[in-house]
C-alpha cells in the first residue's frame, strides 16, 4: 500500500518567535538554512554574522529575497567586532551557527558564557576526545542553567527515518538478519562544496569521510532498531582523488555486540526425519545481524542513472526494508514474504530535516516537552561509527560510544 508521505509547508510555533543570530555565510547557510528558516515562524533572525562583511550582506539579501517570518530585514554584522556585539546583546537569545566544523567549538563555548541557546552544525567534534568535551561541559556547567544545546544533524531530524525505524520495529517484520548501506557521490576538484579552505585541507581526522559520513551513521542510529546497533567496526580506508585529503573512501563491516547474536529463524527437518541443528555433522552457525556500508566521494562524473543508489537496505526474517536518499527527497519501500503478514508500504516525499530541526530547537528554548533528535550524546555516536572506522585498518575497533537504549 502507499501511504501519506511526510511533508513540511510551514511549522506551526504554539510560542512568541525566538529572536535569534545566524552565524555562518556559506553555501549551506543560503542553499538550506536560508530556505528552512522561511517555515519556521518560531524563531525571527533579527541578525546575519559572518567573517567577511561581503558574505554576511549576500546572505543577508537572500534572507530579505526570501521572506522570514518575523524578520523583514535581518541586521548585518561581521568580523570579531560583530560577533561581539551579538553576544553582548541581550536581547538575542539564540544562536544558530553554521561555520566550519574547526572553529565551532570555541564559539560555541563563548555563546553559552554570553547565555545563549545554541543549534550548531554537525559534526559535533573533530574526533570522539574533543565532542565528548564539549558534550560533558554542556552537561555539567550549561544544561543545569537552563540552556538549549542542539546538533543540528539534519538526516537525523527527516521523518522518514523515524517512519522507517517504526516500521522495523514491528514484529511483524521479525529480527534483523543483515543491512546493507551505500553512499557513493562525485564530488569534482574545484566543485563549489569542494572549493573552502577548511574542506580541501581539512584540519580533522577523514576530512569529507567525517563531515558527510556522520549523516549515514546517522541513519543507522536512527533506523536500527536499538539493539541490533553496530558496536564494533572492521573497515578499510583510501584515498582515491588527490584533491580530498587525508580519504575518500570508507569500505567496512559493522558488527553488532554478542548479545543481539540469536538462534537461526525457521525450523529444520532434513530427510525422513527431525534433526536438532546441535546434532549435525558439521556445527551450524547462528544469526547474527552484520552490516556492510561504503561511503565513498571517489565516484567517477558518470550517467546519474548509472550510479548505485545511496540506501540503506535492512534484511529482516520476514521483509526488506530499504530507505533511499535521491538528495533532495526520500523514498521509503517496505516488501514483505509472500504470503506474510507484511503489508507492503511505498513513501517518497521532500527533505524537511533543516527545517524541523530549527523548529524542535525553537520549542524547547520556549520550554515546550517535545522530541529531542537533535541530542548532543547522539550526535557523539555517529562521530564514534566514523572514527571506528578510519582507525580500523581492517582489525576490529570498538565504537567507544555508547547510546542511551
Amino acid at each position: 500500500m502507499s501511504a501519506p508521505a511526510p511533508t513540511v509547508d510551514s511549522i506551526p510555533a504554539s510560542h512568541e518567535p525566538i529572536k535569534a543570530a545566524l552565524l555562518g555565510g556559506g553555501l549551506f547557510a543560503t542553499n538550506s538554512y536560508v530556505p528552512s528558516l522561511a517555515l519556521v515562524p518560531g524563531l525571527s533572525v533579527s541578525t546575519i554574522w559572518s567573517r567577511s562583511p561581503e558574505s554576511a550582506s549576500k546572505l543577508a539579501a537572500k534572507a530579505k529575497e526570501t521572506g522570514l517570518p518575523n524578520s523583514p530585514s535581518p541586521e548585518v554584522k561581521s568580523g570579531p567586532d560583530g560577533l561581539d556585539a551579538i553576544l553582548a546583546d541581550d536581547s538575542i537569545r539564540a544562536i544558530i551557527m553554521v561555520l566550519p566544523l574547526g572553529v565551532q567549538p570555541e564559539l560555541i563555548r563563548r555563546a553559552w558564557k554570553a547565555g545563549k541557546h545554541v543549534i550548531s552544525e554537525k559534526p559535533v567534534g573533530r574526533d570522539v576526545e574533543q565532542a565528548s568535551q564539549l558534550v560533558e561541559e554542556y552537561e555539567r556547567e550549561w544544561a543545569p542553567k537552563g540552556l538549549v544545546w542542539r546538533v543540528a544533524e539534519n538526516f537525523a531530524h527527516e521523518p522518514f527515518l523515524h517512519r522507517a525505524a517504526r516500521l522495523l520495529a514491528s514484529p511483524q517484520v521479525g529480527p534483523v538478519v543483515y543491512y546493507r548501506m551505500n553512499f557513493e557521490t562525485v564530488l569534482l576538484d574545484g566543485a563549489s562544496y569542494h572549493a573552502t579552505t577548511w574542506r580541501t585541507v581539512p584540519d580533522y581526522q577523514g576530512g569529507f569521510l567525517l563531515d558527510g559520513g556522520v549523516h549515514w551513521a546517522a541513519v543507522l542510529r536512527c533506523v536500527l532498531p536499538p539493539a541490533y546497533l553496530p558496536t564494533t567496526i572492521t573497515a578499510h580506508k583510501a584515498l582515491h582523488r588527490s584533491h580530498m585529503p587525508p580519504h575518500d573512501t570508507l569500505v567496512g563491516l559493522a558488527l553488532p555486540s554478542p548479545s543481539a547474536t540469536g538462534e537461526p529463524q525457521g525450523s529444520f527437518a532434513p530427510g525422513a526425519g527431525t534433526m536438532d541443528l546441535k546434532d549435525m555433522p558439521v556445527q551450524p552457525g547462528r544469526s547474527a545481524p552484520v552490516g556492510s556500508f561504503t561511503l565513498s566521494w571517489a565516484l567517477p562524473d558518470t550517467a546519474r542513472e548509472s550510479r548505485a543508489q545511496n540506501e540503506l537496505r535492512v534484511t529482516c526474517a520476514h521483509a526488506t526494508l530499504t530507505l533511499i536518499n535521491k538528495g533532495r527527497s526520500w523514498r521509503l519501500e517496505l516488501r514483505g514474504e509472500e504470503g506474510g503478514e507484511v503489508a507492503d508500504v511505498t513513501e517518497e516525499g521532500p527533505v524537511s530535516g533543516v527545517a524541523r530541526e530549527l523548529a524542535e530547537f525553537a520549542a524547547a528554548i520556549a520550554g515546550e516537552n517535545g522530541v529531542n533528535n537533535g541530542e548532543p550524546r547522539a550526535a557523539l555516536w555517529d562521530v564514534g561509527f566514523v572514527e571506528a572506522a578510519l582507525e580500523s585498518d581492517g582489525k576490529p575497533r570498538e565504537i567507544g560510544v555508547k547510546l542511551a537504549v
